[in-house]
């Protein structure tokens, strides 16, 4: 279970018994940071705690706090970790960035973010909410664009609410959660919510296995598809959302493929794997991945008549990243972990070798720049 899902088990917990809670979302940073804007913290009336805004540093400090600092309401808490911050020498923390971090009550009896979190992952469909973040008389006050794209607002300033809904409506069309700034001061953070990753798994064999759990430990939805009954059984597969005996070419794709959608093949035949590329080369996969060496990727493509640039950046054959992988968990590794670098638009490459923040979006940006969402951040 991926915090996400934690935490919204744990609201819905705390609801059912009538319980309020507080939750903390990291809304602004400024250099180094472990957690990225959109990480979130929930913690109950009664002391119980789900998800994270740190590596662990930061937790215990709102755990005791979080109840008296928002006893007028929601505020903006700043932990500046740095080396002559306020916090670094008594934390001992050597993380050296600041953290803004938005705390809010949650009432039982209203509508949250959370519940628009909830209907993300079920509906497969984006929302936004643009936080309001300066002047502190308009702090916690928000905008949110819904699934079906509907308004709600509980701003009574309507210049603020229009400007907010623009930033909003814009932040979902770029797929970027962003910061904004007003000509008059007014700060806002716009965050894209969007659904986890559906992973849909060609070949049900022994090595879709360890890619099936380590998916599933991601909090992607997974389907598995094959065309051998034998294989593509339940129990072979019992964290996998779906598995389908599905011959090759014989019908369509079930799921649903959106923007957050990647395909794998992995068949080990290559007459399952020409028919299976004429199929997804139709489809707008963000990720379609060819296991095997380039030459046969190559020849399937040229058989099936698909033309690489058809298919273009989404297009990963080999699949996986360069980690010299040997069995099937390694080489599951590689694949996962590339398919997460391809969602991000990262290379894969070493950290070390990255110019810059790591968590920028722009390789070479500077390392004290403000760090705001480089991209949508699946809802897992």
């Amino acid at each position: 279970m991926t915090q996400l899902e934690q935490i919204l088990e744990l609201w819905k917990q705390a609801r059912s018994a009538g319980e309020a809670a507080v939750l903390a979302t990291v809304v602004k940073t400024q250099g180094s940071s472990y957690r990225l804007p959109g990480a979130r913290l929930l913690i109950t009336a009664s002391g119980q705690r789900a998800g994270s805004i740190s590596g662990g540093c930061l937790e215990d400090d709102l755990v005791k706090k979080a109840w008296w600092l928002t006893e007028k309401g929601p505020m903006v808490r700043r932990y500046d970790t740095t080396p002559d911050g306020e916090i670094g020498p008594s934390f001992g923390l050597g993380c050296n960035g600041i953290i803004h971090v938005l705390l809010q009550r949650l009432d039982p009896r209203a509508r949250s973010v959370l519940d628009l979190l909830r209907e993300v992952r079920e509906s497969r469909r984006p929302a936004a909410v643009a936080h309001i973040l300066q002047p502190r008389e308009l702090v916690g006050e928000a905008i949110d664009l819904d699934t079906h794209g509907e308004v709600a607002s509980h701003i009574s300033d309507t210049r603020v609410a229009v400007w907010l809904r623009q930033q909003a409506g814009l932040a979902l069309q770029e797929n970027r959660s962003r910061a904004v700034v007003d000509e008059g001061g007014l700060e806002a953070f716009c965050e894209v919510l969007a659904p986890p990753i559906q992973l849909l798994i060609f070949g049900a064999g022994d090595d879709a296995v360890p890619v099936v759990e380590m998916a599933n430990y991601f909090g992607w939805r997974v389907s598995v598809l094959d065309g051998r009954a034998h294989y593509a059984r339940r129990e072979r597969f019992p964290s996998a959302d779906e598995v389908l005996v599905r011959p090759a070419g014989e019908s369509g794709v079930q799921a649903v493929i959106d923007p957050w959608t990647a395909a794998v093949l992995m068949t080990h035949s290559y007459s399952q794997d020409l028919e299976i590329v004429r199929e997804l080369s139709a489809m707008p996969l963000a990720y379609v991945g060819i296991l095997g060496p380039r030459k046969r990727t190559s020849q399937l493509l040229a058989e099936a008549g698909v033309s690489p640039s058809s298919i273009g950046p989404a297009l990963h054959g080999p699949m996986g990243l360069d980690i010299g992988a040997d069995g099937p968990e390694q080489v599951a590794l590689a694949i996962v972990a590339e398919i997460q670098a391809a969602f991000n638009g990262r290379p894969g490459g070493f950290l070390r070798e990255r110019a810059g923040s790591i968590h920028s979006g722009e390789k070479g940006s500077d390392e004290t720049a403000t760090n705001w969402m480089p991209s949508i951040a699946c809802v897992t």
